[in-house]
């Protein structure tokens, strides 16, 4: 099909040529940043949001329910997490989107295929090769080095491993370990791979004498991953896109957000690892003046089911809930609290929200590009942006 895009004007950035210092570079007046935050092996919307006035929410989960004085209230029915407290003025401020029942038409309940799905935009019926991202950006005019940068786990394809920038069209490089950026400021020496339109840049790729951030970070991977994109949108090098994969410290997402066992035991500090990381990137962004140009959204493959399974954990669900904030961001509930519904321990209730609509406003309202053909069909963008 044949698409039309204006060309990719909103993300062109002075950027200086690869290997000049970077201090005093600044980031044009109109970049804009989208920081897509994956919450690995699918989280846990009802522990999250919590539904701590349902009768069915404590009975369905007779040892992982939340009581009521172990939420932070937002109204007469839900509340957060009491890990998430760090995101409150962001809830506060009205700078907080919660997306509830957000998710896929059909899922199959596993990883890699559900995945998949979110990375290319794919409806169920459909396999497509390149990324929902690389359908979006490939023929706009990106002035930077790069198109995109991943930090941690980003995609298992041994032939594409680039997530939502599958199709080799894009300038990726994806860093394992943002520690490794943060000691030497230059992607060689790091682990890291690259699709091949970004071998060259990455090769030469390097930030000197960067910004001395007063905002502090946590020192776990996650928040120097966010430490890292804040020092880079600060000299004006950061990508449209950063992507960056939330896990456990040990590399096991059974650990953090897949919690099929003990969810007591792990659910709370990842949730914390996540609020105390997006608190601190708020105050970064802040500090360097770029919060307006900045768009952060979570995502994960499915969420989890509304009962409770032997193991005192939770298995596969189908919807979810996800944050979306951001300067620009017009905070507040959308779609509509998901149903605790009686089923068996996996699945749970459709979404009310399409994933893609999230996507579509991205495309549309954030970068200012058409969505005609990235997807099968055409979807409404989400209110979410504040003009």
């Amino acid at each position: 099909m044949n698409t039309s895009r204006r060309h990719f004007l909103s993300l062109a950035s002075a950027t200086p040529l690869i290997g000049m210092p970077w201090a005093h570079a600044a980031p044009a007046s109109d970049s804009k940043l989208l920081i897509l935050i994956y919450l690995k092996g699918g989280n846990d919307s009802y522990n999250t949001i919590v539904p701590y006035a349902s009768e069915r929410y404590a009975r369905f989960r007779p040892t992982i329910a939340l009581k009521r004085d172990q939420v932070i209230r937002i109204n007469d029915s839900h509340g957060f997490h009491s890990s998430m407290a760090p995101m409150l003025p962001m809830w506060e401020g009205n700078e907080l989107a919660l997306l509830q029942g957000i998710g896929q038409q059909e899922i199959t309940n596993q990883h890699y295929r559900d995945l998949e799905m979110q990375f290319t935009g794919a409806s169920p019926d459909q396999y497509l090769n390149d990324g929902w991202v690389t359908r979006a950006l490939a023929s706009s005019q990106s002035k930077g080095a790069l198109d995109a940068l991943a930090f941690g786990d980003l995609d298992i394809r041994v032939s594409d491993p680039m997530g939502p920038f599958r199709g080799d069209r894009l300038r990726v490089v994806n860093m394992q370990h943002p520690s490794e950026w943060l000691a030497r400021h230059q992607v060689e020496g790091t682990k890291y791979l690259t699709s091949s339109p970004a071998k060259d840049t990455a090769k030469s790729f390097t930030q000197r004498d960067p910004i001395a951030l007063k905002t502090t970070f946590p020192t776990d991977e996650f928040g120097e991953a966010l430490k890292a994109t804040v020092e880079l949108a600060a000299a004006g090098l950061a990508p449209p896109v950063v992507h960056i994969t939330i896990n456990a410290a040990n590399g096991d997402h059974h650990d953090a957000f897949d919690t099929h066992w003990n969810q007591l035991k792990f659910h709370g500090a990842a949730l914390s690892r996540l609020a105390n990381g997006l608190a601190a990137l708020r105050n970064g962004m802040k500090e360097i003046d770029q919060w307006d140009r900045t768009l952060v959204a979570t995502y994960d493959e499915f969420g989890r089911c509304p009962k409770e399974n032997g193991d005192k954990g939770t298995h596969h669900g189908w919807s979810s809930v996800h944050f979306v904030t951001g300067g620009r961001v017009k905070g507040g509930l959308y779609g509509e609290p998901m149903p605790i519904v009686d089923v068996f321990a996996i699945d749970g209730p459709p979404p009310v929200i399409d994933y893609r609509e999230f996507y579509t406003t991205v495309i549309h309202d954030w970068w200012g590009l058409s969505s005609r053909g990235v997807f099968d069909r055409a979807f409404k963008p989400l209110p979410l942006l504040r003009t």
